[in-house]
């Protein structure tokens, strides 16, 4: 008996490898951009996206099936880079990470978070072999330049079309950004206007100024010596008490020490970005005000901003200075620090011996900057003028995963805080933990013994928790309670105004205004409104939907406190 293949096999048979691929790329094409774009809500966009890069390499590979494939593979890279910035700092790929953050900090995040950065990159290696192999393998007919033109235009169209009516810029809120969703059409909206500007502007901001306050004077007794004022950033320190985890009473002490102020601090950051909670301690101003160019208001607002923390001490008199764990072209750091106000500026990886540098690149120690510190401190205190200096540790910052001390230092910390909460990154930040504690009460101790008598304030903070605890708390990243750290003020040879409340929620946008209270230091009248507007959101700063606060912003910028123009 004959048999007979259908007309349906017969089809199928007769197709070639290229018409296979073809069919592959688009099946592949569908189920990637769904992927990325998450909800239905952004599909048509994320379709439209992949369409237009399509169109854009089409015009550079002749071929239909390699264009494809090559869209395919440029896609999946953005997919991998924006799904692991979302995984370890909760939000997507933009932009601006490339032109504004990339250059300087590349290098660092490589070194960090090798065990995530290696795989990622040879993942991508990988891509981009099998888009090579394609493009050398696959024999098909070339369109026609016109044609390939014609459907570039198309393309174009379609997507503005479509980028229009899905609401534009404005649809690619911080919010948005922050939710595992859009990593395709946000990025390439990024670069289309939907990103980082190059003016920026508060996203929450009222049409009328709310008159500012009258200044406040000294809260001290006539003759009393202004205090110095020491303010100390722990690289991604939080409290474990605030997901559940007990801590022993040295690691009390150290988050909520007695005869102190001290409470949790909300940042607008999770898993990294120390400059945004830096630039809201620093200004008294949310990051998250600046919308989409949050991450790099290092950048945007270096010499935009006229009244700081640093700025108005200065004003007052003070020595203003700052010892930092980053390099001087970081982020765009050293232009931001000296335009609000900074005077010097050291900077850990060009600091001369005795500072060891090898130490240093090894274990990243909390008592080589406070050694560095304490000997500017002593030169200082010789002078009649009082000091401000900030110290911005690194100890607890990178993957958790890595071991950065030998197996048998801190092993009792490390096992406890394993068995507490069994995770082995856990055991490994509080490792790094009982060493910032302990650097720090050598220092404080050091401190006190250098001031002789002399008043003054220490306030810490947390610049935000490190990544691990989404995973040890099964939050997203964009959840709150991921976003709290944790603040405290000390006061040595003084006492802490009686009045003066410590909030157990305080945004760091207000740390500045707590600091100018504790040290009982006159507030003029930016700092006088900001002690009243407390009141209104001294918990969330940004997500408050406070008329005054609104109206507050728009007084900044019409007394070019905020320069927007």
């Amino acid at each position: 008996m004959r048999e007979h293949l259908g007309f349906g096999m017969l089809f199928w048979a007769s197709w070639g490898v290229g018409q296979w691929l073809g069919v592959a790329g688009l099946a592949a094409a569908l189920l990637l951009t769904v992927r990325l774009e998450g909800k239905p809500g952004t599909w048509p966009l994320g379709f439209s996206t992949f369409f237009l890069l399509f169109a854009f390499l089409h015009l550079v590979f002749p071929g239909a099936i390699v264009a494809l494939w090559m869209t395919l593979m440029l896609t999946a890279i953005i997919g991998i880079a924006s799904k692991l910035k979302y995984r370890y700092l909760g939000f997507n790929l933009l932009a601006g990470d490339l032109y504004h953050l990339a250059a300087s900090s590349w290098r660092s995040v490589f070194v960090d978070n090798a065990r995530m950065a290696i795989p990622a990159l040879f993942a991508g290696a990988a891509i981009a072999a099998v888009a090579m192999l394609v493009d050398i393998t696959l024999v098909e007919q070339a369109t026609s330049l016109s044609l390939r033109l014609a459907i570039f235009a198309l393309a174009v169209l379609i997507y503005v079309a479509v980028y229009r009516l899905s609401g534009g810029a404005p649809r690619f809120r911080f919010d948005l950004l922050t939710r595992d969703r859009a990593h395709l059409s946000a990025f390439v909206a990024s670069w289309l206007g939907a990103g980082p500007s190059q003016r920026p502007g508060f996203v929450d901001i009222a049409h009328d100024p709310l008159p500012f306050l009258p200044p406040v004077p000294a809260k001290r007794d006539n003759g009393e010596a202004r205090p110095h004022i020491f303010m100390v950033l722990h690289e991604s320190t939080f409290d474990p008490r605030h997901h559940g985890v007990p801590i022993n009473r040295a690691f009390e002490q150290f988050f909520s020490p007695a005869n102190g102020l001290s409470g949790a601090l909300h940042v607008d950051v999770f898993g990294g970005s120390t400059l945004q909670t830096e630039f809201s301690v620093l200004t008294g101003l949310s990051s998250l005000s600046f919308g989409n160019d949050s991450r790099f208001v290092f950048h945007l607002l270096a010499g935009r901003v006229r009244h700081s923390l640093p700025s108005v001490l200065s004003g007052m008199g003070y020595h203003v200075s700052h010892v930092s764990c980053d390099r001087p072209n970081f982020v765009n750091c050293d232009r931001f620090y000296k335009s609000i106000g900074f005077e010097e500026v050291a900077y850990a990886a060009t600091l001369p011996p005795p500072f060891d540098l090898e130490r240093w690149r090894r274990e990243r120690h909390d008592e080589q900057l406070y050694s560095h510190a304490l000997n500017r401190i002593a030169d200082r205190l010789g002078s009649e003028r009082p000091c401000f200096l900030s110290i911005m540790t690194l100890m607890n910052h990178g993957d958790h995963r890595r071991r950065i001390f030998p197996p048998e230092l801190q092993a009792d910390i490390r096992r406890e805080a394993v068995a507490l909460s069994g995770n082995e990154n856990y055991g490994e930040y509080a490792v790094r933990l009982a060493e910032s504690v302990e650097a720090y009460a050598a220092f404080r101790g050091q401190l006190e013994t250098a001031l002789n008598g002399r008043p003054a304030i220490v306030v810490r903070y947390g610049d935000h928790q490190p990544s691990f605890t989404a995973a040890l708390t099964g939050l997203p990243p964009s959840d709150r309670a991921l976003h709290k750290t944790f603040y405290a003020i000390e006061a040595i040879n003084s006492a802490l105004p009686a009045d003066l409340a410590a909030p157990a929620m305080l945004d760091a946008a207000f740390l500045s205004t707590l600091t100018m209270s504790a040290a009982r230091l006159p507030l003029d009248p930016v700092f006088a409104t900001r002690t009243a507007l407390l009141a209104d959101c001294a918990a969330r700063y940004f997500a408050s939907e406070s008329v005054r606060k609104k109206r507050f912003h728009r007084a900044l910028v019409e007394a070019g406190m905020v320069d927007l123009a």
